[in-house]
């Protein structure tokens, strides 16, 4: 991989912008796109250059595996459960999550009282900063949340070359997604089934 400065690789992004610009006036100026642009707060981010970098070079490092921007929230996650299995405690672990998480879920039970069960759904999934992280895309349907699996193939990864993790992958369906997912729809008034699998799915169960 070739060494790619901040500076250099800010210089790039701002070319790349203005000569996409020039060579589509027409689509820049029209609905005041650039104006939107000017607007917008995610372009405004001072770290924006640093965040493009970051997704450039992670998605270039194709050594030993190609790698992804999950990874390390993927690792991390295998990494405690693997211990916590090891010490006999995994339920607690998963319990331990749900309840720290009990200040933000709080907030999310509130929306589904006032705005129904689909709201909690989001806040679940599509509505959070870590899945923006976690999943890579997630199939978004009434009542009903489908995404592959982030952890299968770098669970394989894991297995292959760093020859430490002994989990199985119906592990970490059966101990972390599943009890993680139903203990946080029981925290904000929901009643779902997950069905793990390469594509998993959550869905709401109607009482």
């Amino acid at each position: 991989m070739e060494a790619l400065s901040r500076r250099i690789f800010s210089k790039q992004t701002v070319l790349f912008s203005v000569a996409a610009a020039f060579c589509f006036p027409a689509a820049a100026s029209a609905a005041g796109l650039l104006d939107k642009f000017k607007e917008n707060p995610f372009l405004k981010r001072d770290d924006l250059a640093d965040a493009l970098k970051s997704l450039y070079m992670t998605y270039d490092c194709t050594s030993p595996y190609p790698h992804k921007f999950n990874e390390v929230l993927t690792k991390s996650q295998m990494r405690s459960l693997q211990f916590f299995m090891n010490n006999k405690i995994e339920k607690e672990y998963a319990a331990h999550y749900v309840e720290t998480m009990k200040p933000l879920l709080m907030k999310i039970k509130e929306l589904v009282q006032k705005q129904g069960a689909e709201s909690g759904l989001s806040g679940m999934f599509e509505g959070t900063s870590i899945s923006y992280q976690l999943f890579e895309r997630i199939t978004v349907q009434p009542g009903i949340r489908t995404f592959p699996c982030p952890y299968k193939e770098m669970l394989a990864n894991c297995k292959k070359y760093l020859l430490t993790f002994s989990l199985e992958w119906n592990d970490i369906c059966a101990r972390w997604c599943t009890p993680t997912w139903t203990g946080v729809a029981e925290t904000i008034g929901l009643k779902i089934s997950v069905h793990p699998g390469e594509k998993c799915a959550v869905s709401l169960v109607q009482n």
